[in-house]
């Protein structure tokens, strides 16, 4: 009988450990990074530089046309060298867009 219940409660011990599920989130405000750009490469430091700048003339204004936001999205990501119609190129349109729109 003692047999039988420490091998249910091992049975019951190794279906738990199977069913233990670990997630790691990372939340980044790096742009660049979110871009698919290391940390310290000339790349990164050229992308950061110029997030910097359009961060710091701020958004557009309210007659600013919704196509030449789109534009300058698409031209600020060729900038940071990323190769349009790939997966990174479209978030950072993304990103560009949203940041440009007016509040």
């Amino acid at each position: 009988m003692v047999n039988r219940l420490f091998v249910a409660a091992l049975a019951g011990l190794a279906l738990t450990a199977c069913a233990t599920e670990t997630r790691t989130v990372v939340v980044t405000e790096d742009s660049c990074v979110a871009y698919g750009f290391r940390v310290n490469t000339p790349e990164y430091r050229l992308c950061q530089s110029r997030e910097m700048e359009a961060r710091r003339t701020g958004r557009m204004q309210a007659g600013y046309g919704e196509g030449r936001i789109v534009a300058d999205a698409q031209a600020a990501c060729r900038s940071y060298g990323l190769t349009p119609y790939t997966d990174r190129y479209d978030r950072c349109v993304r990103n560009e867009y949203t940041l440009r729109q007016p509040a």
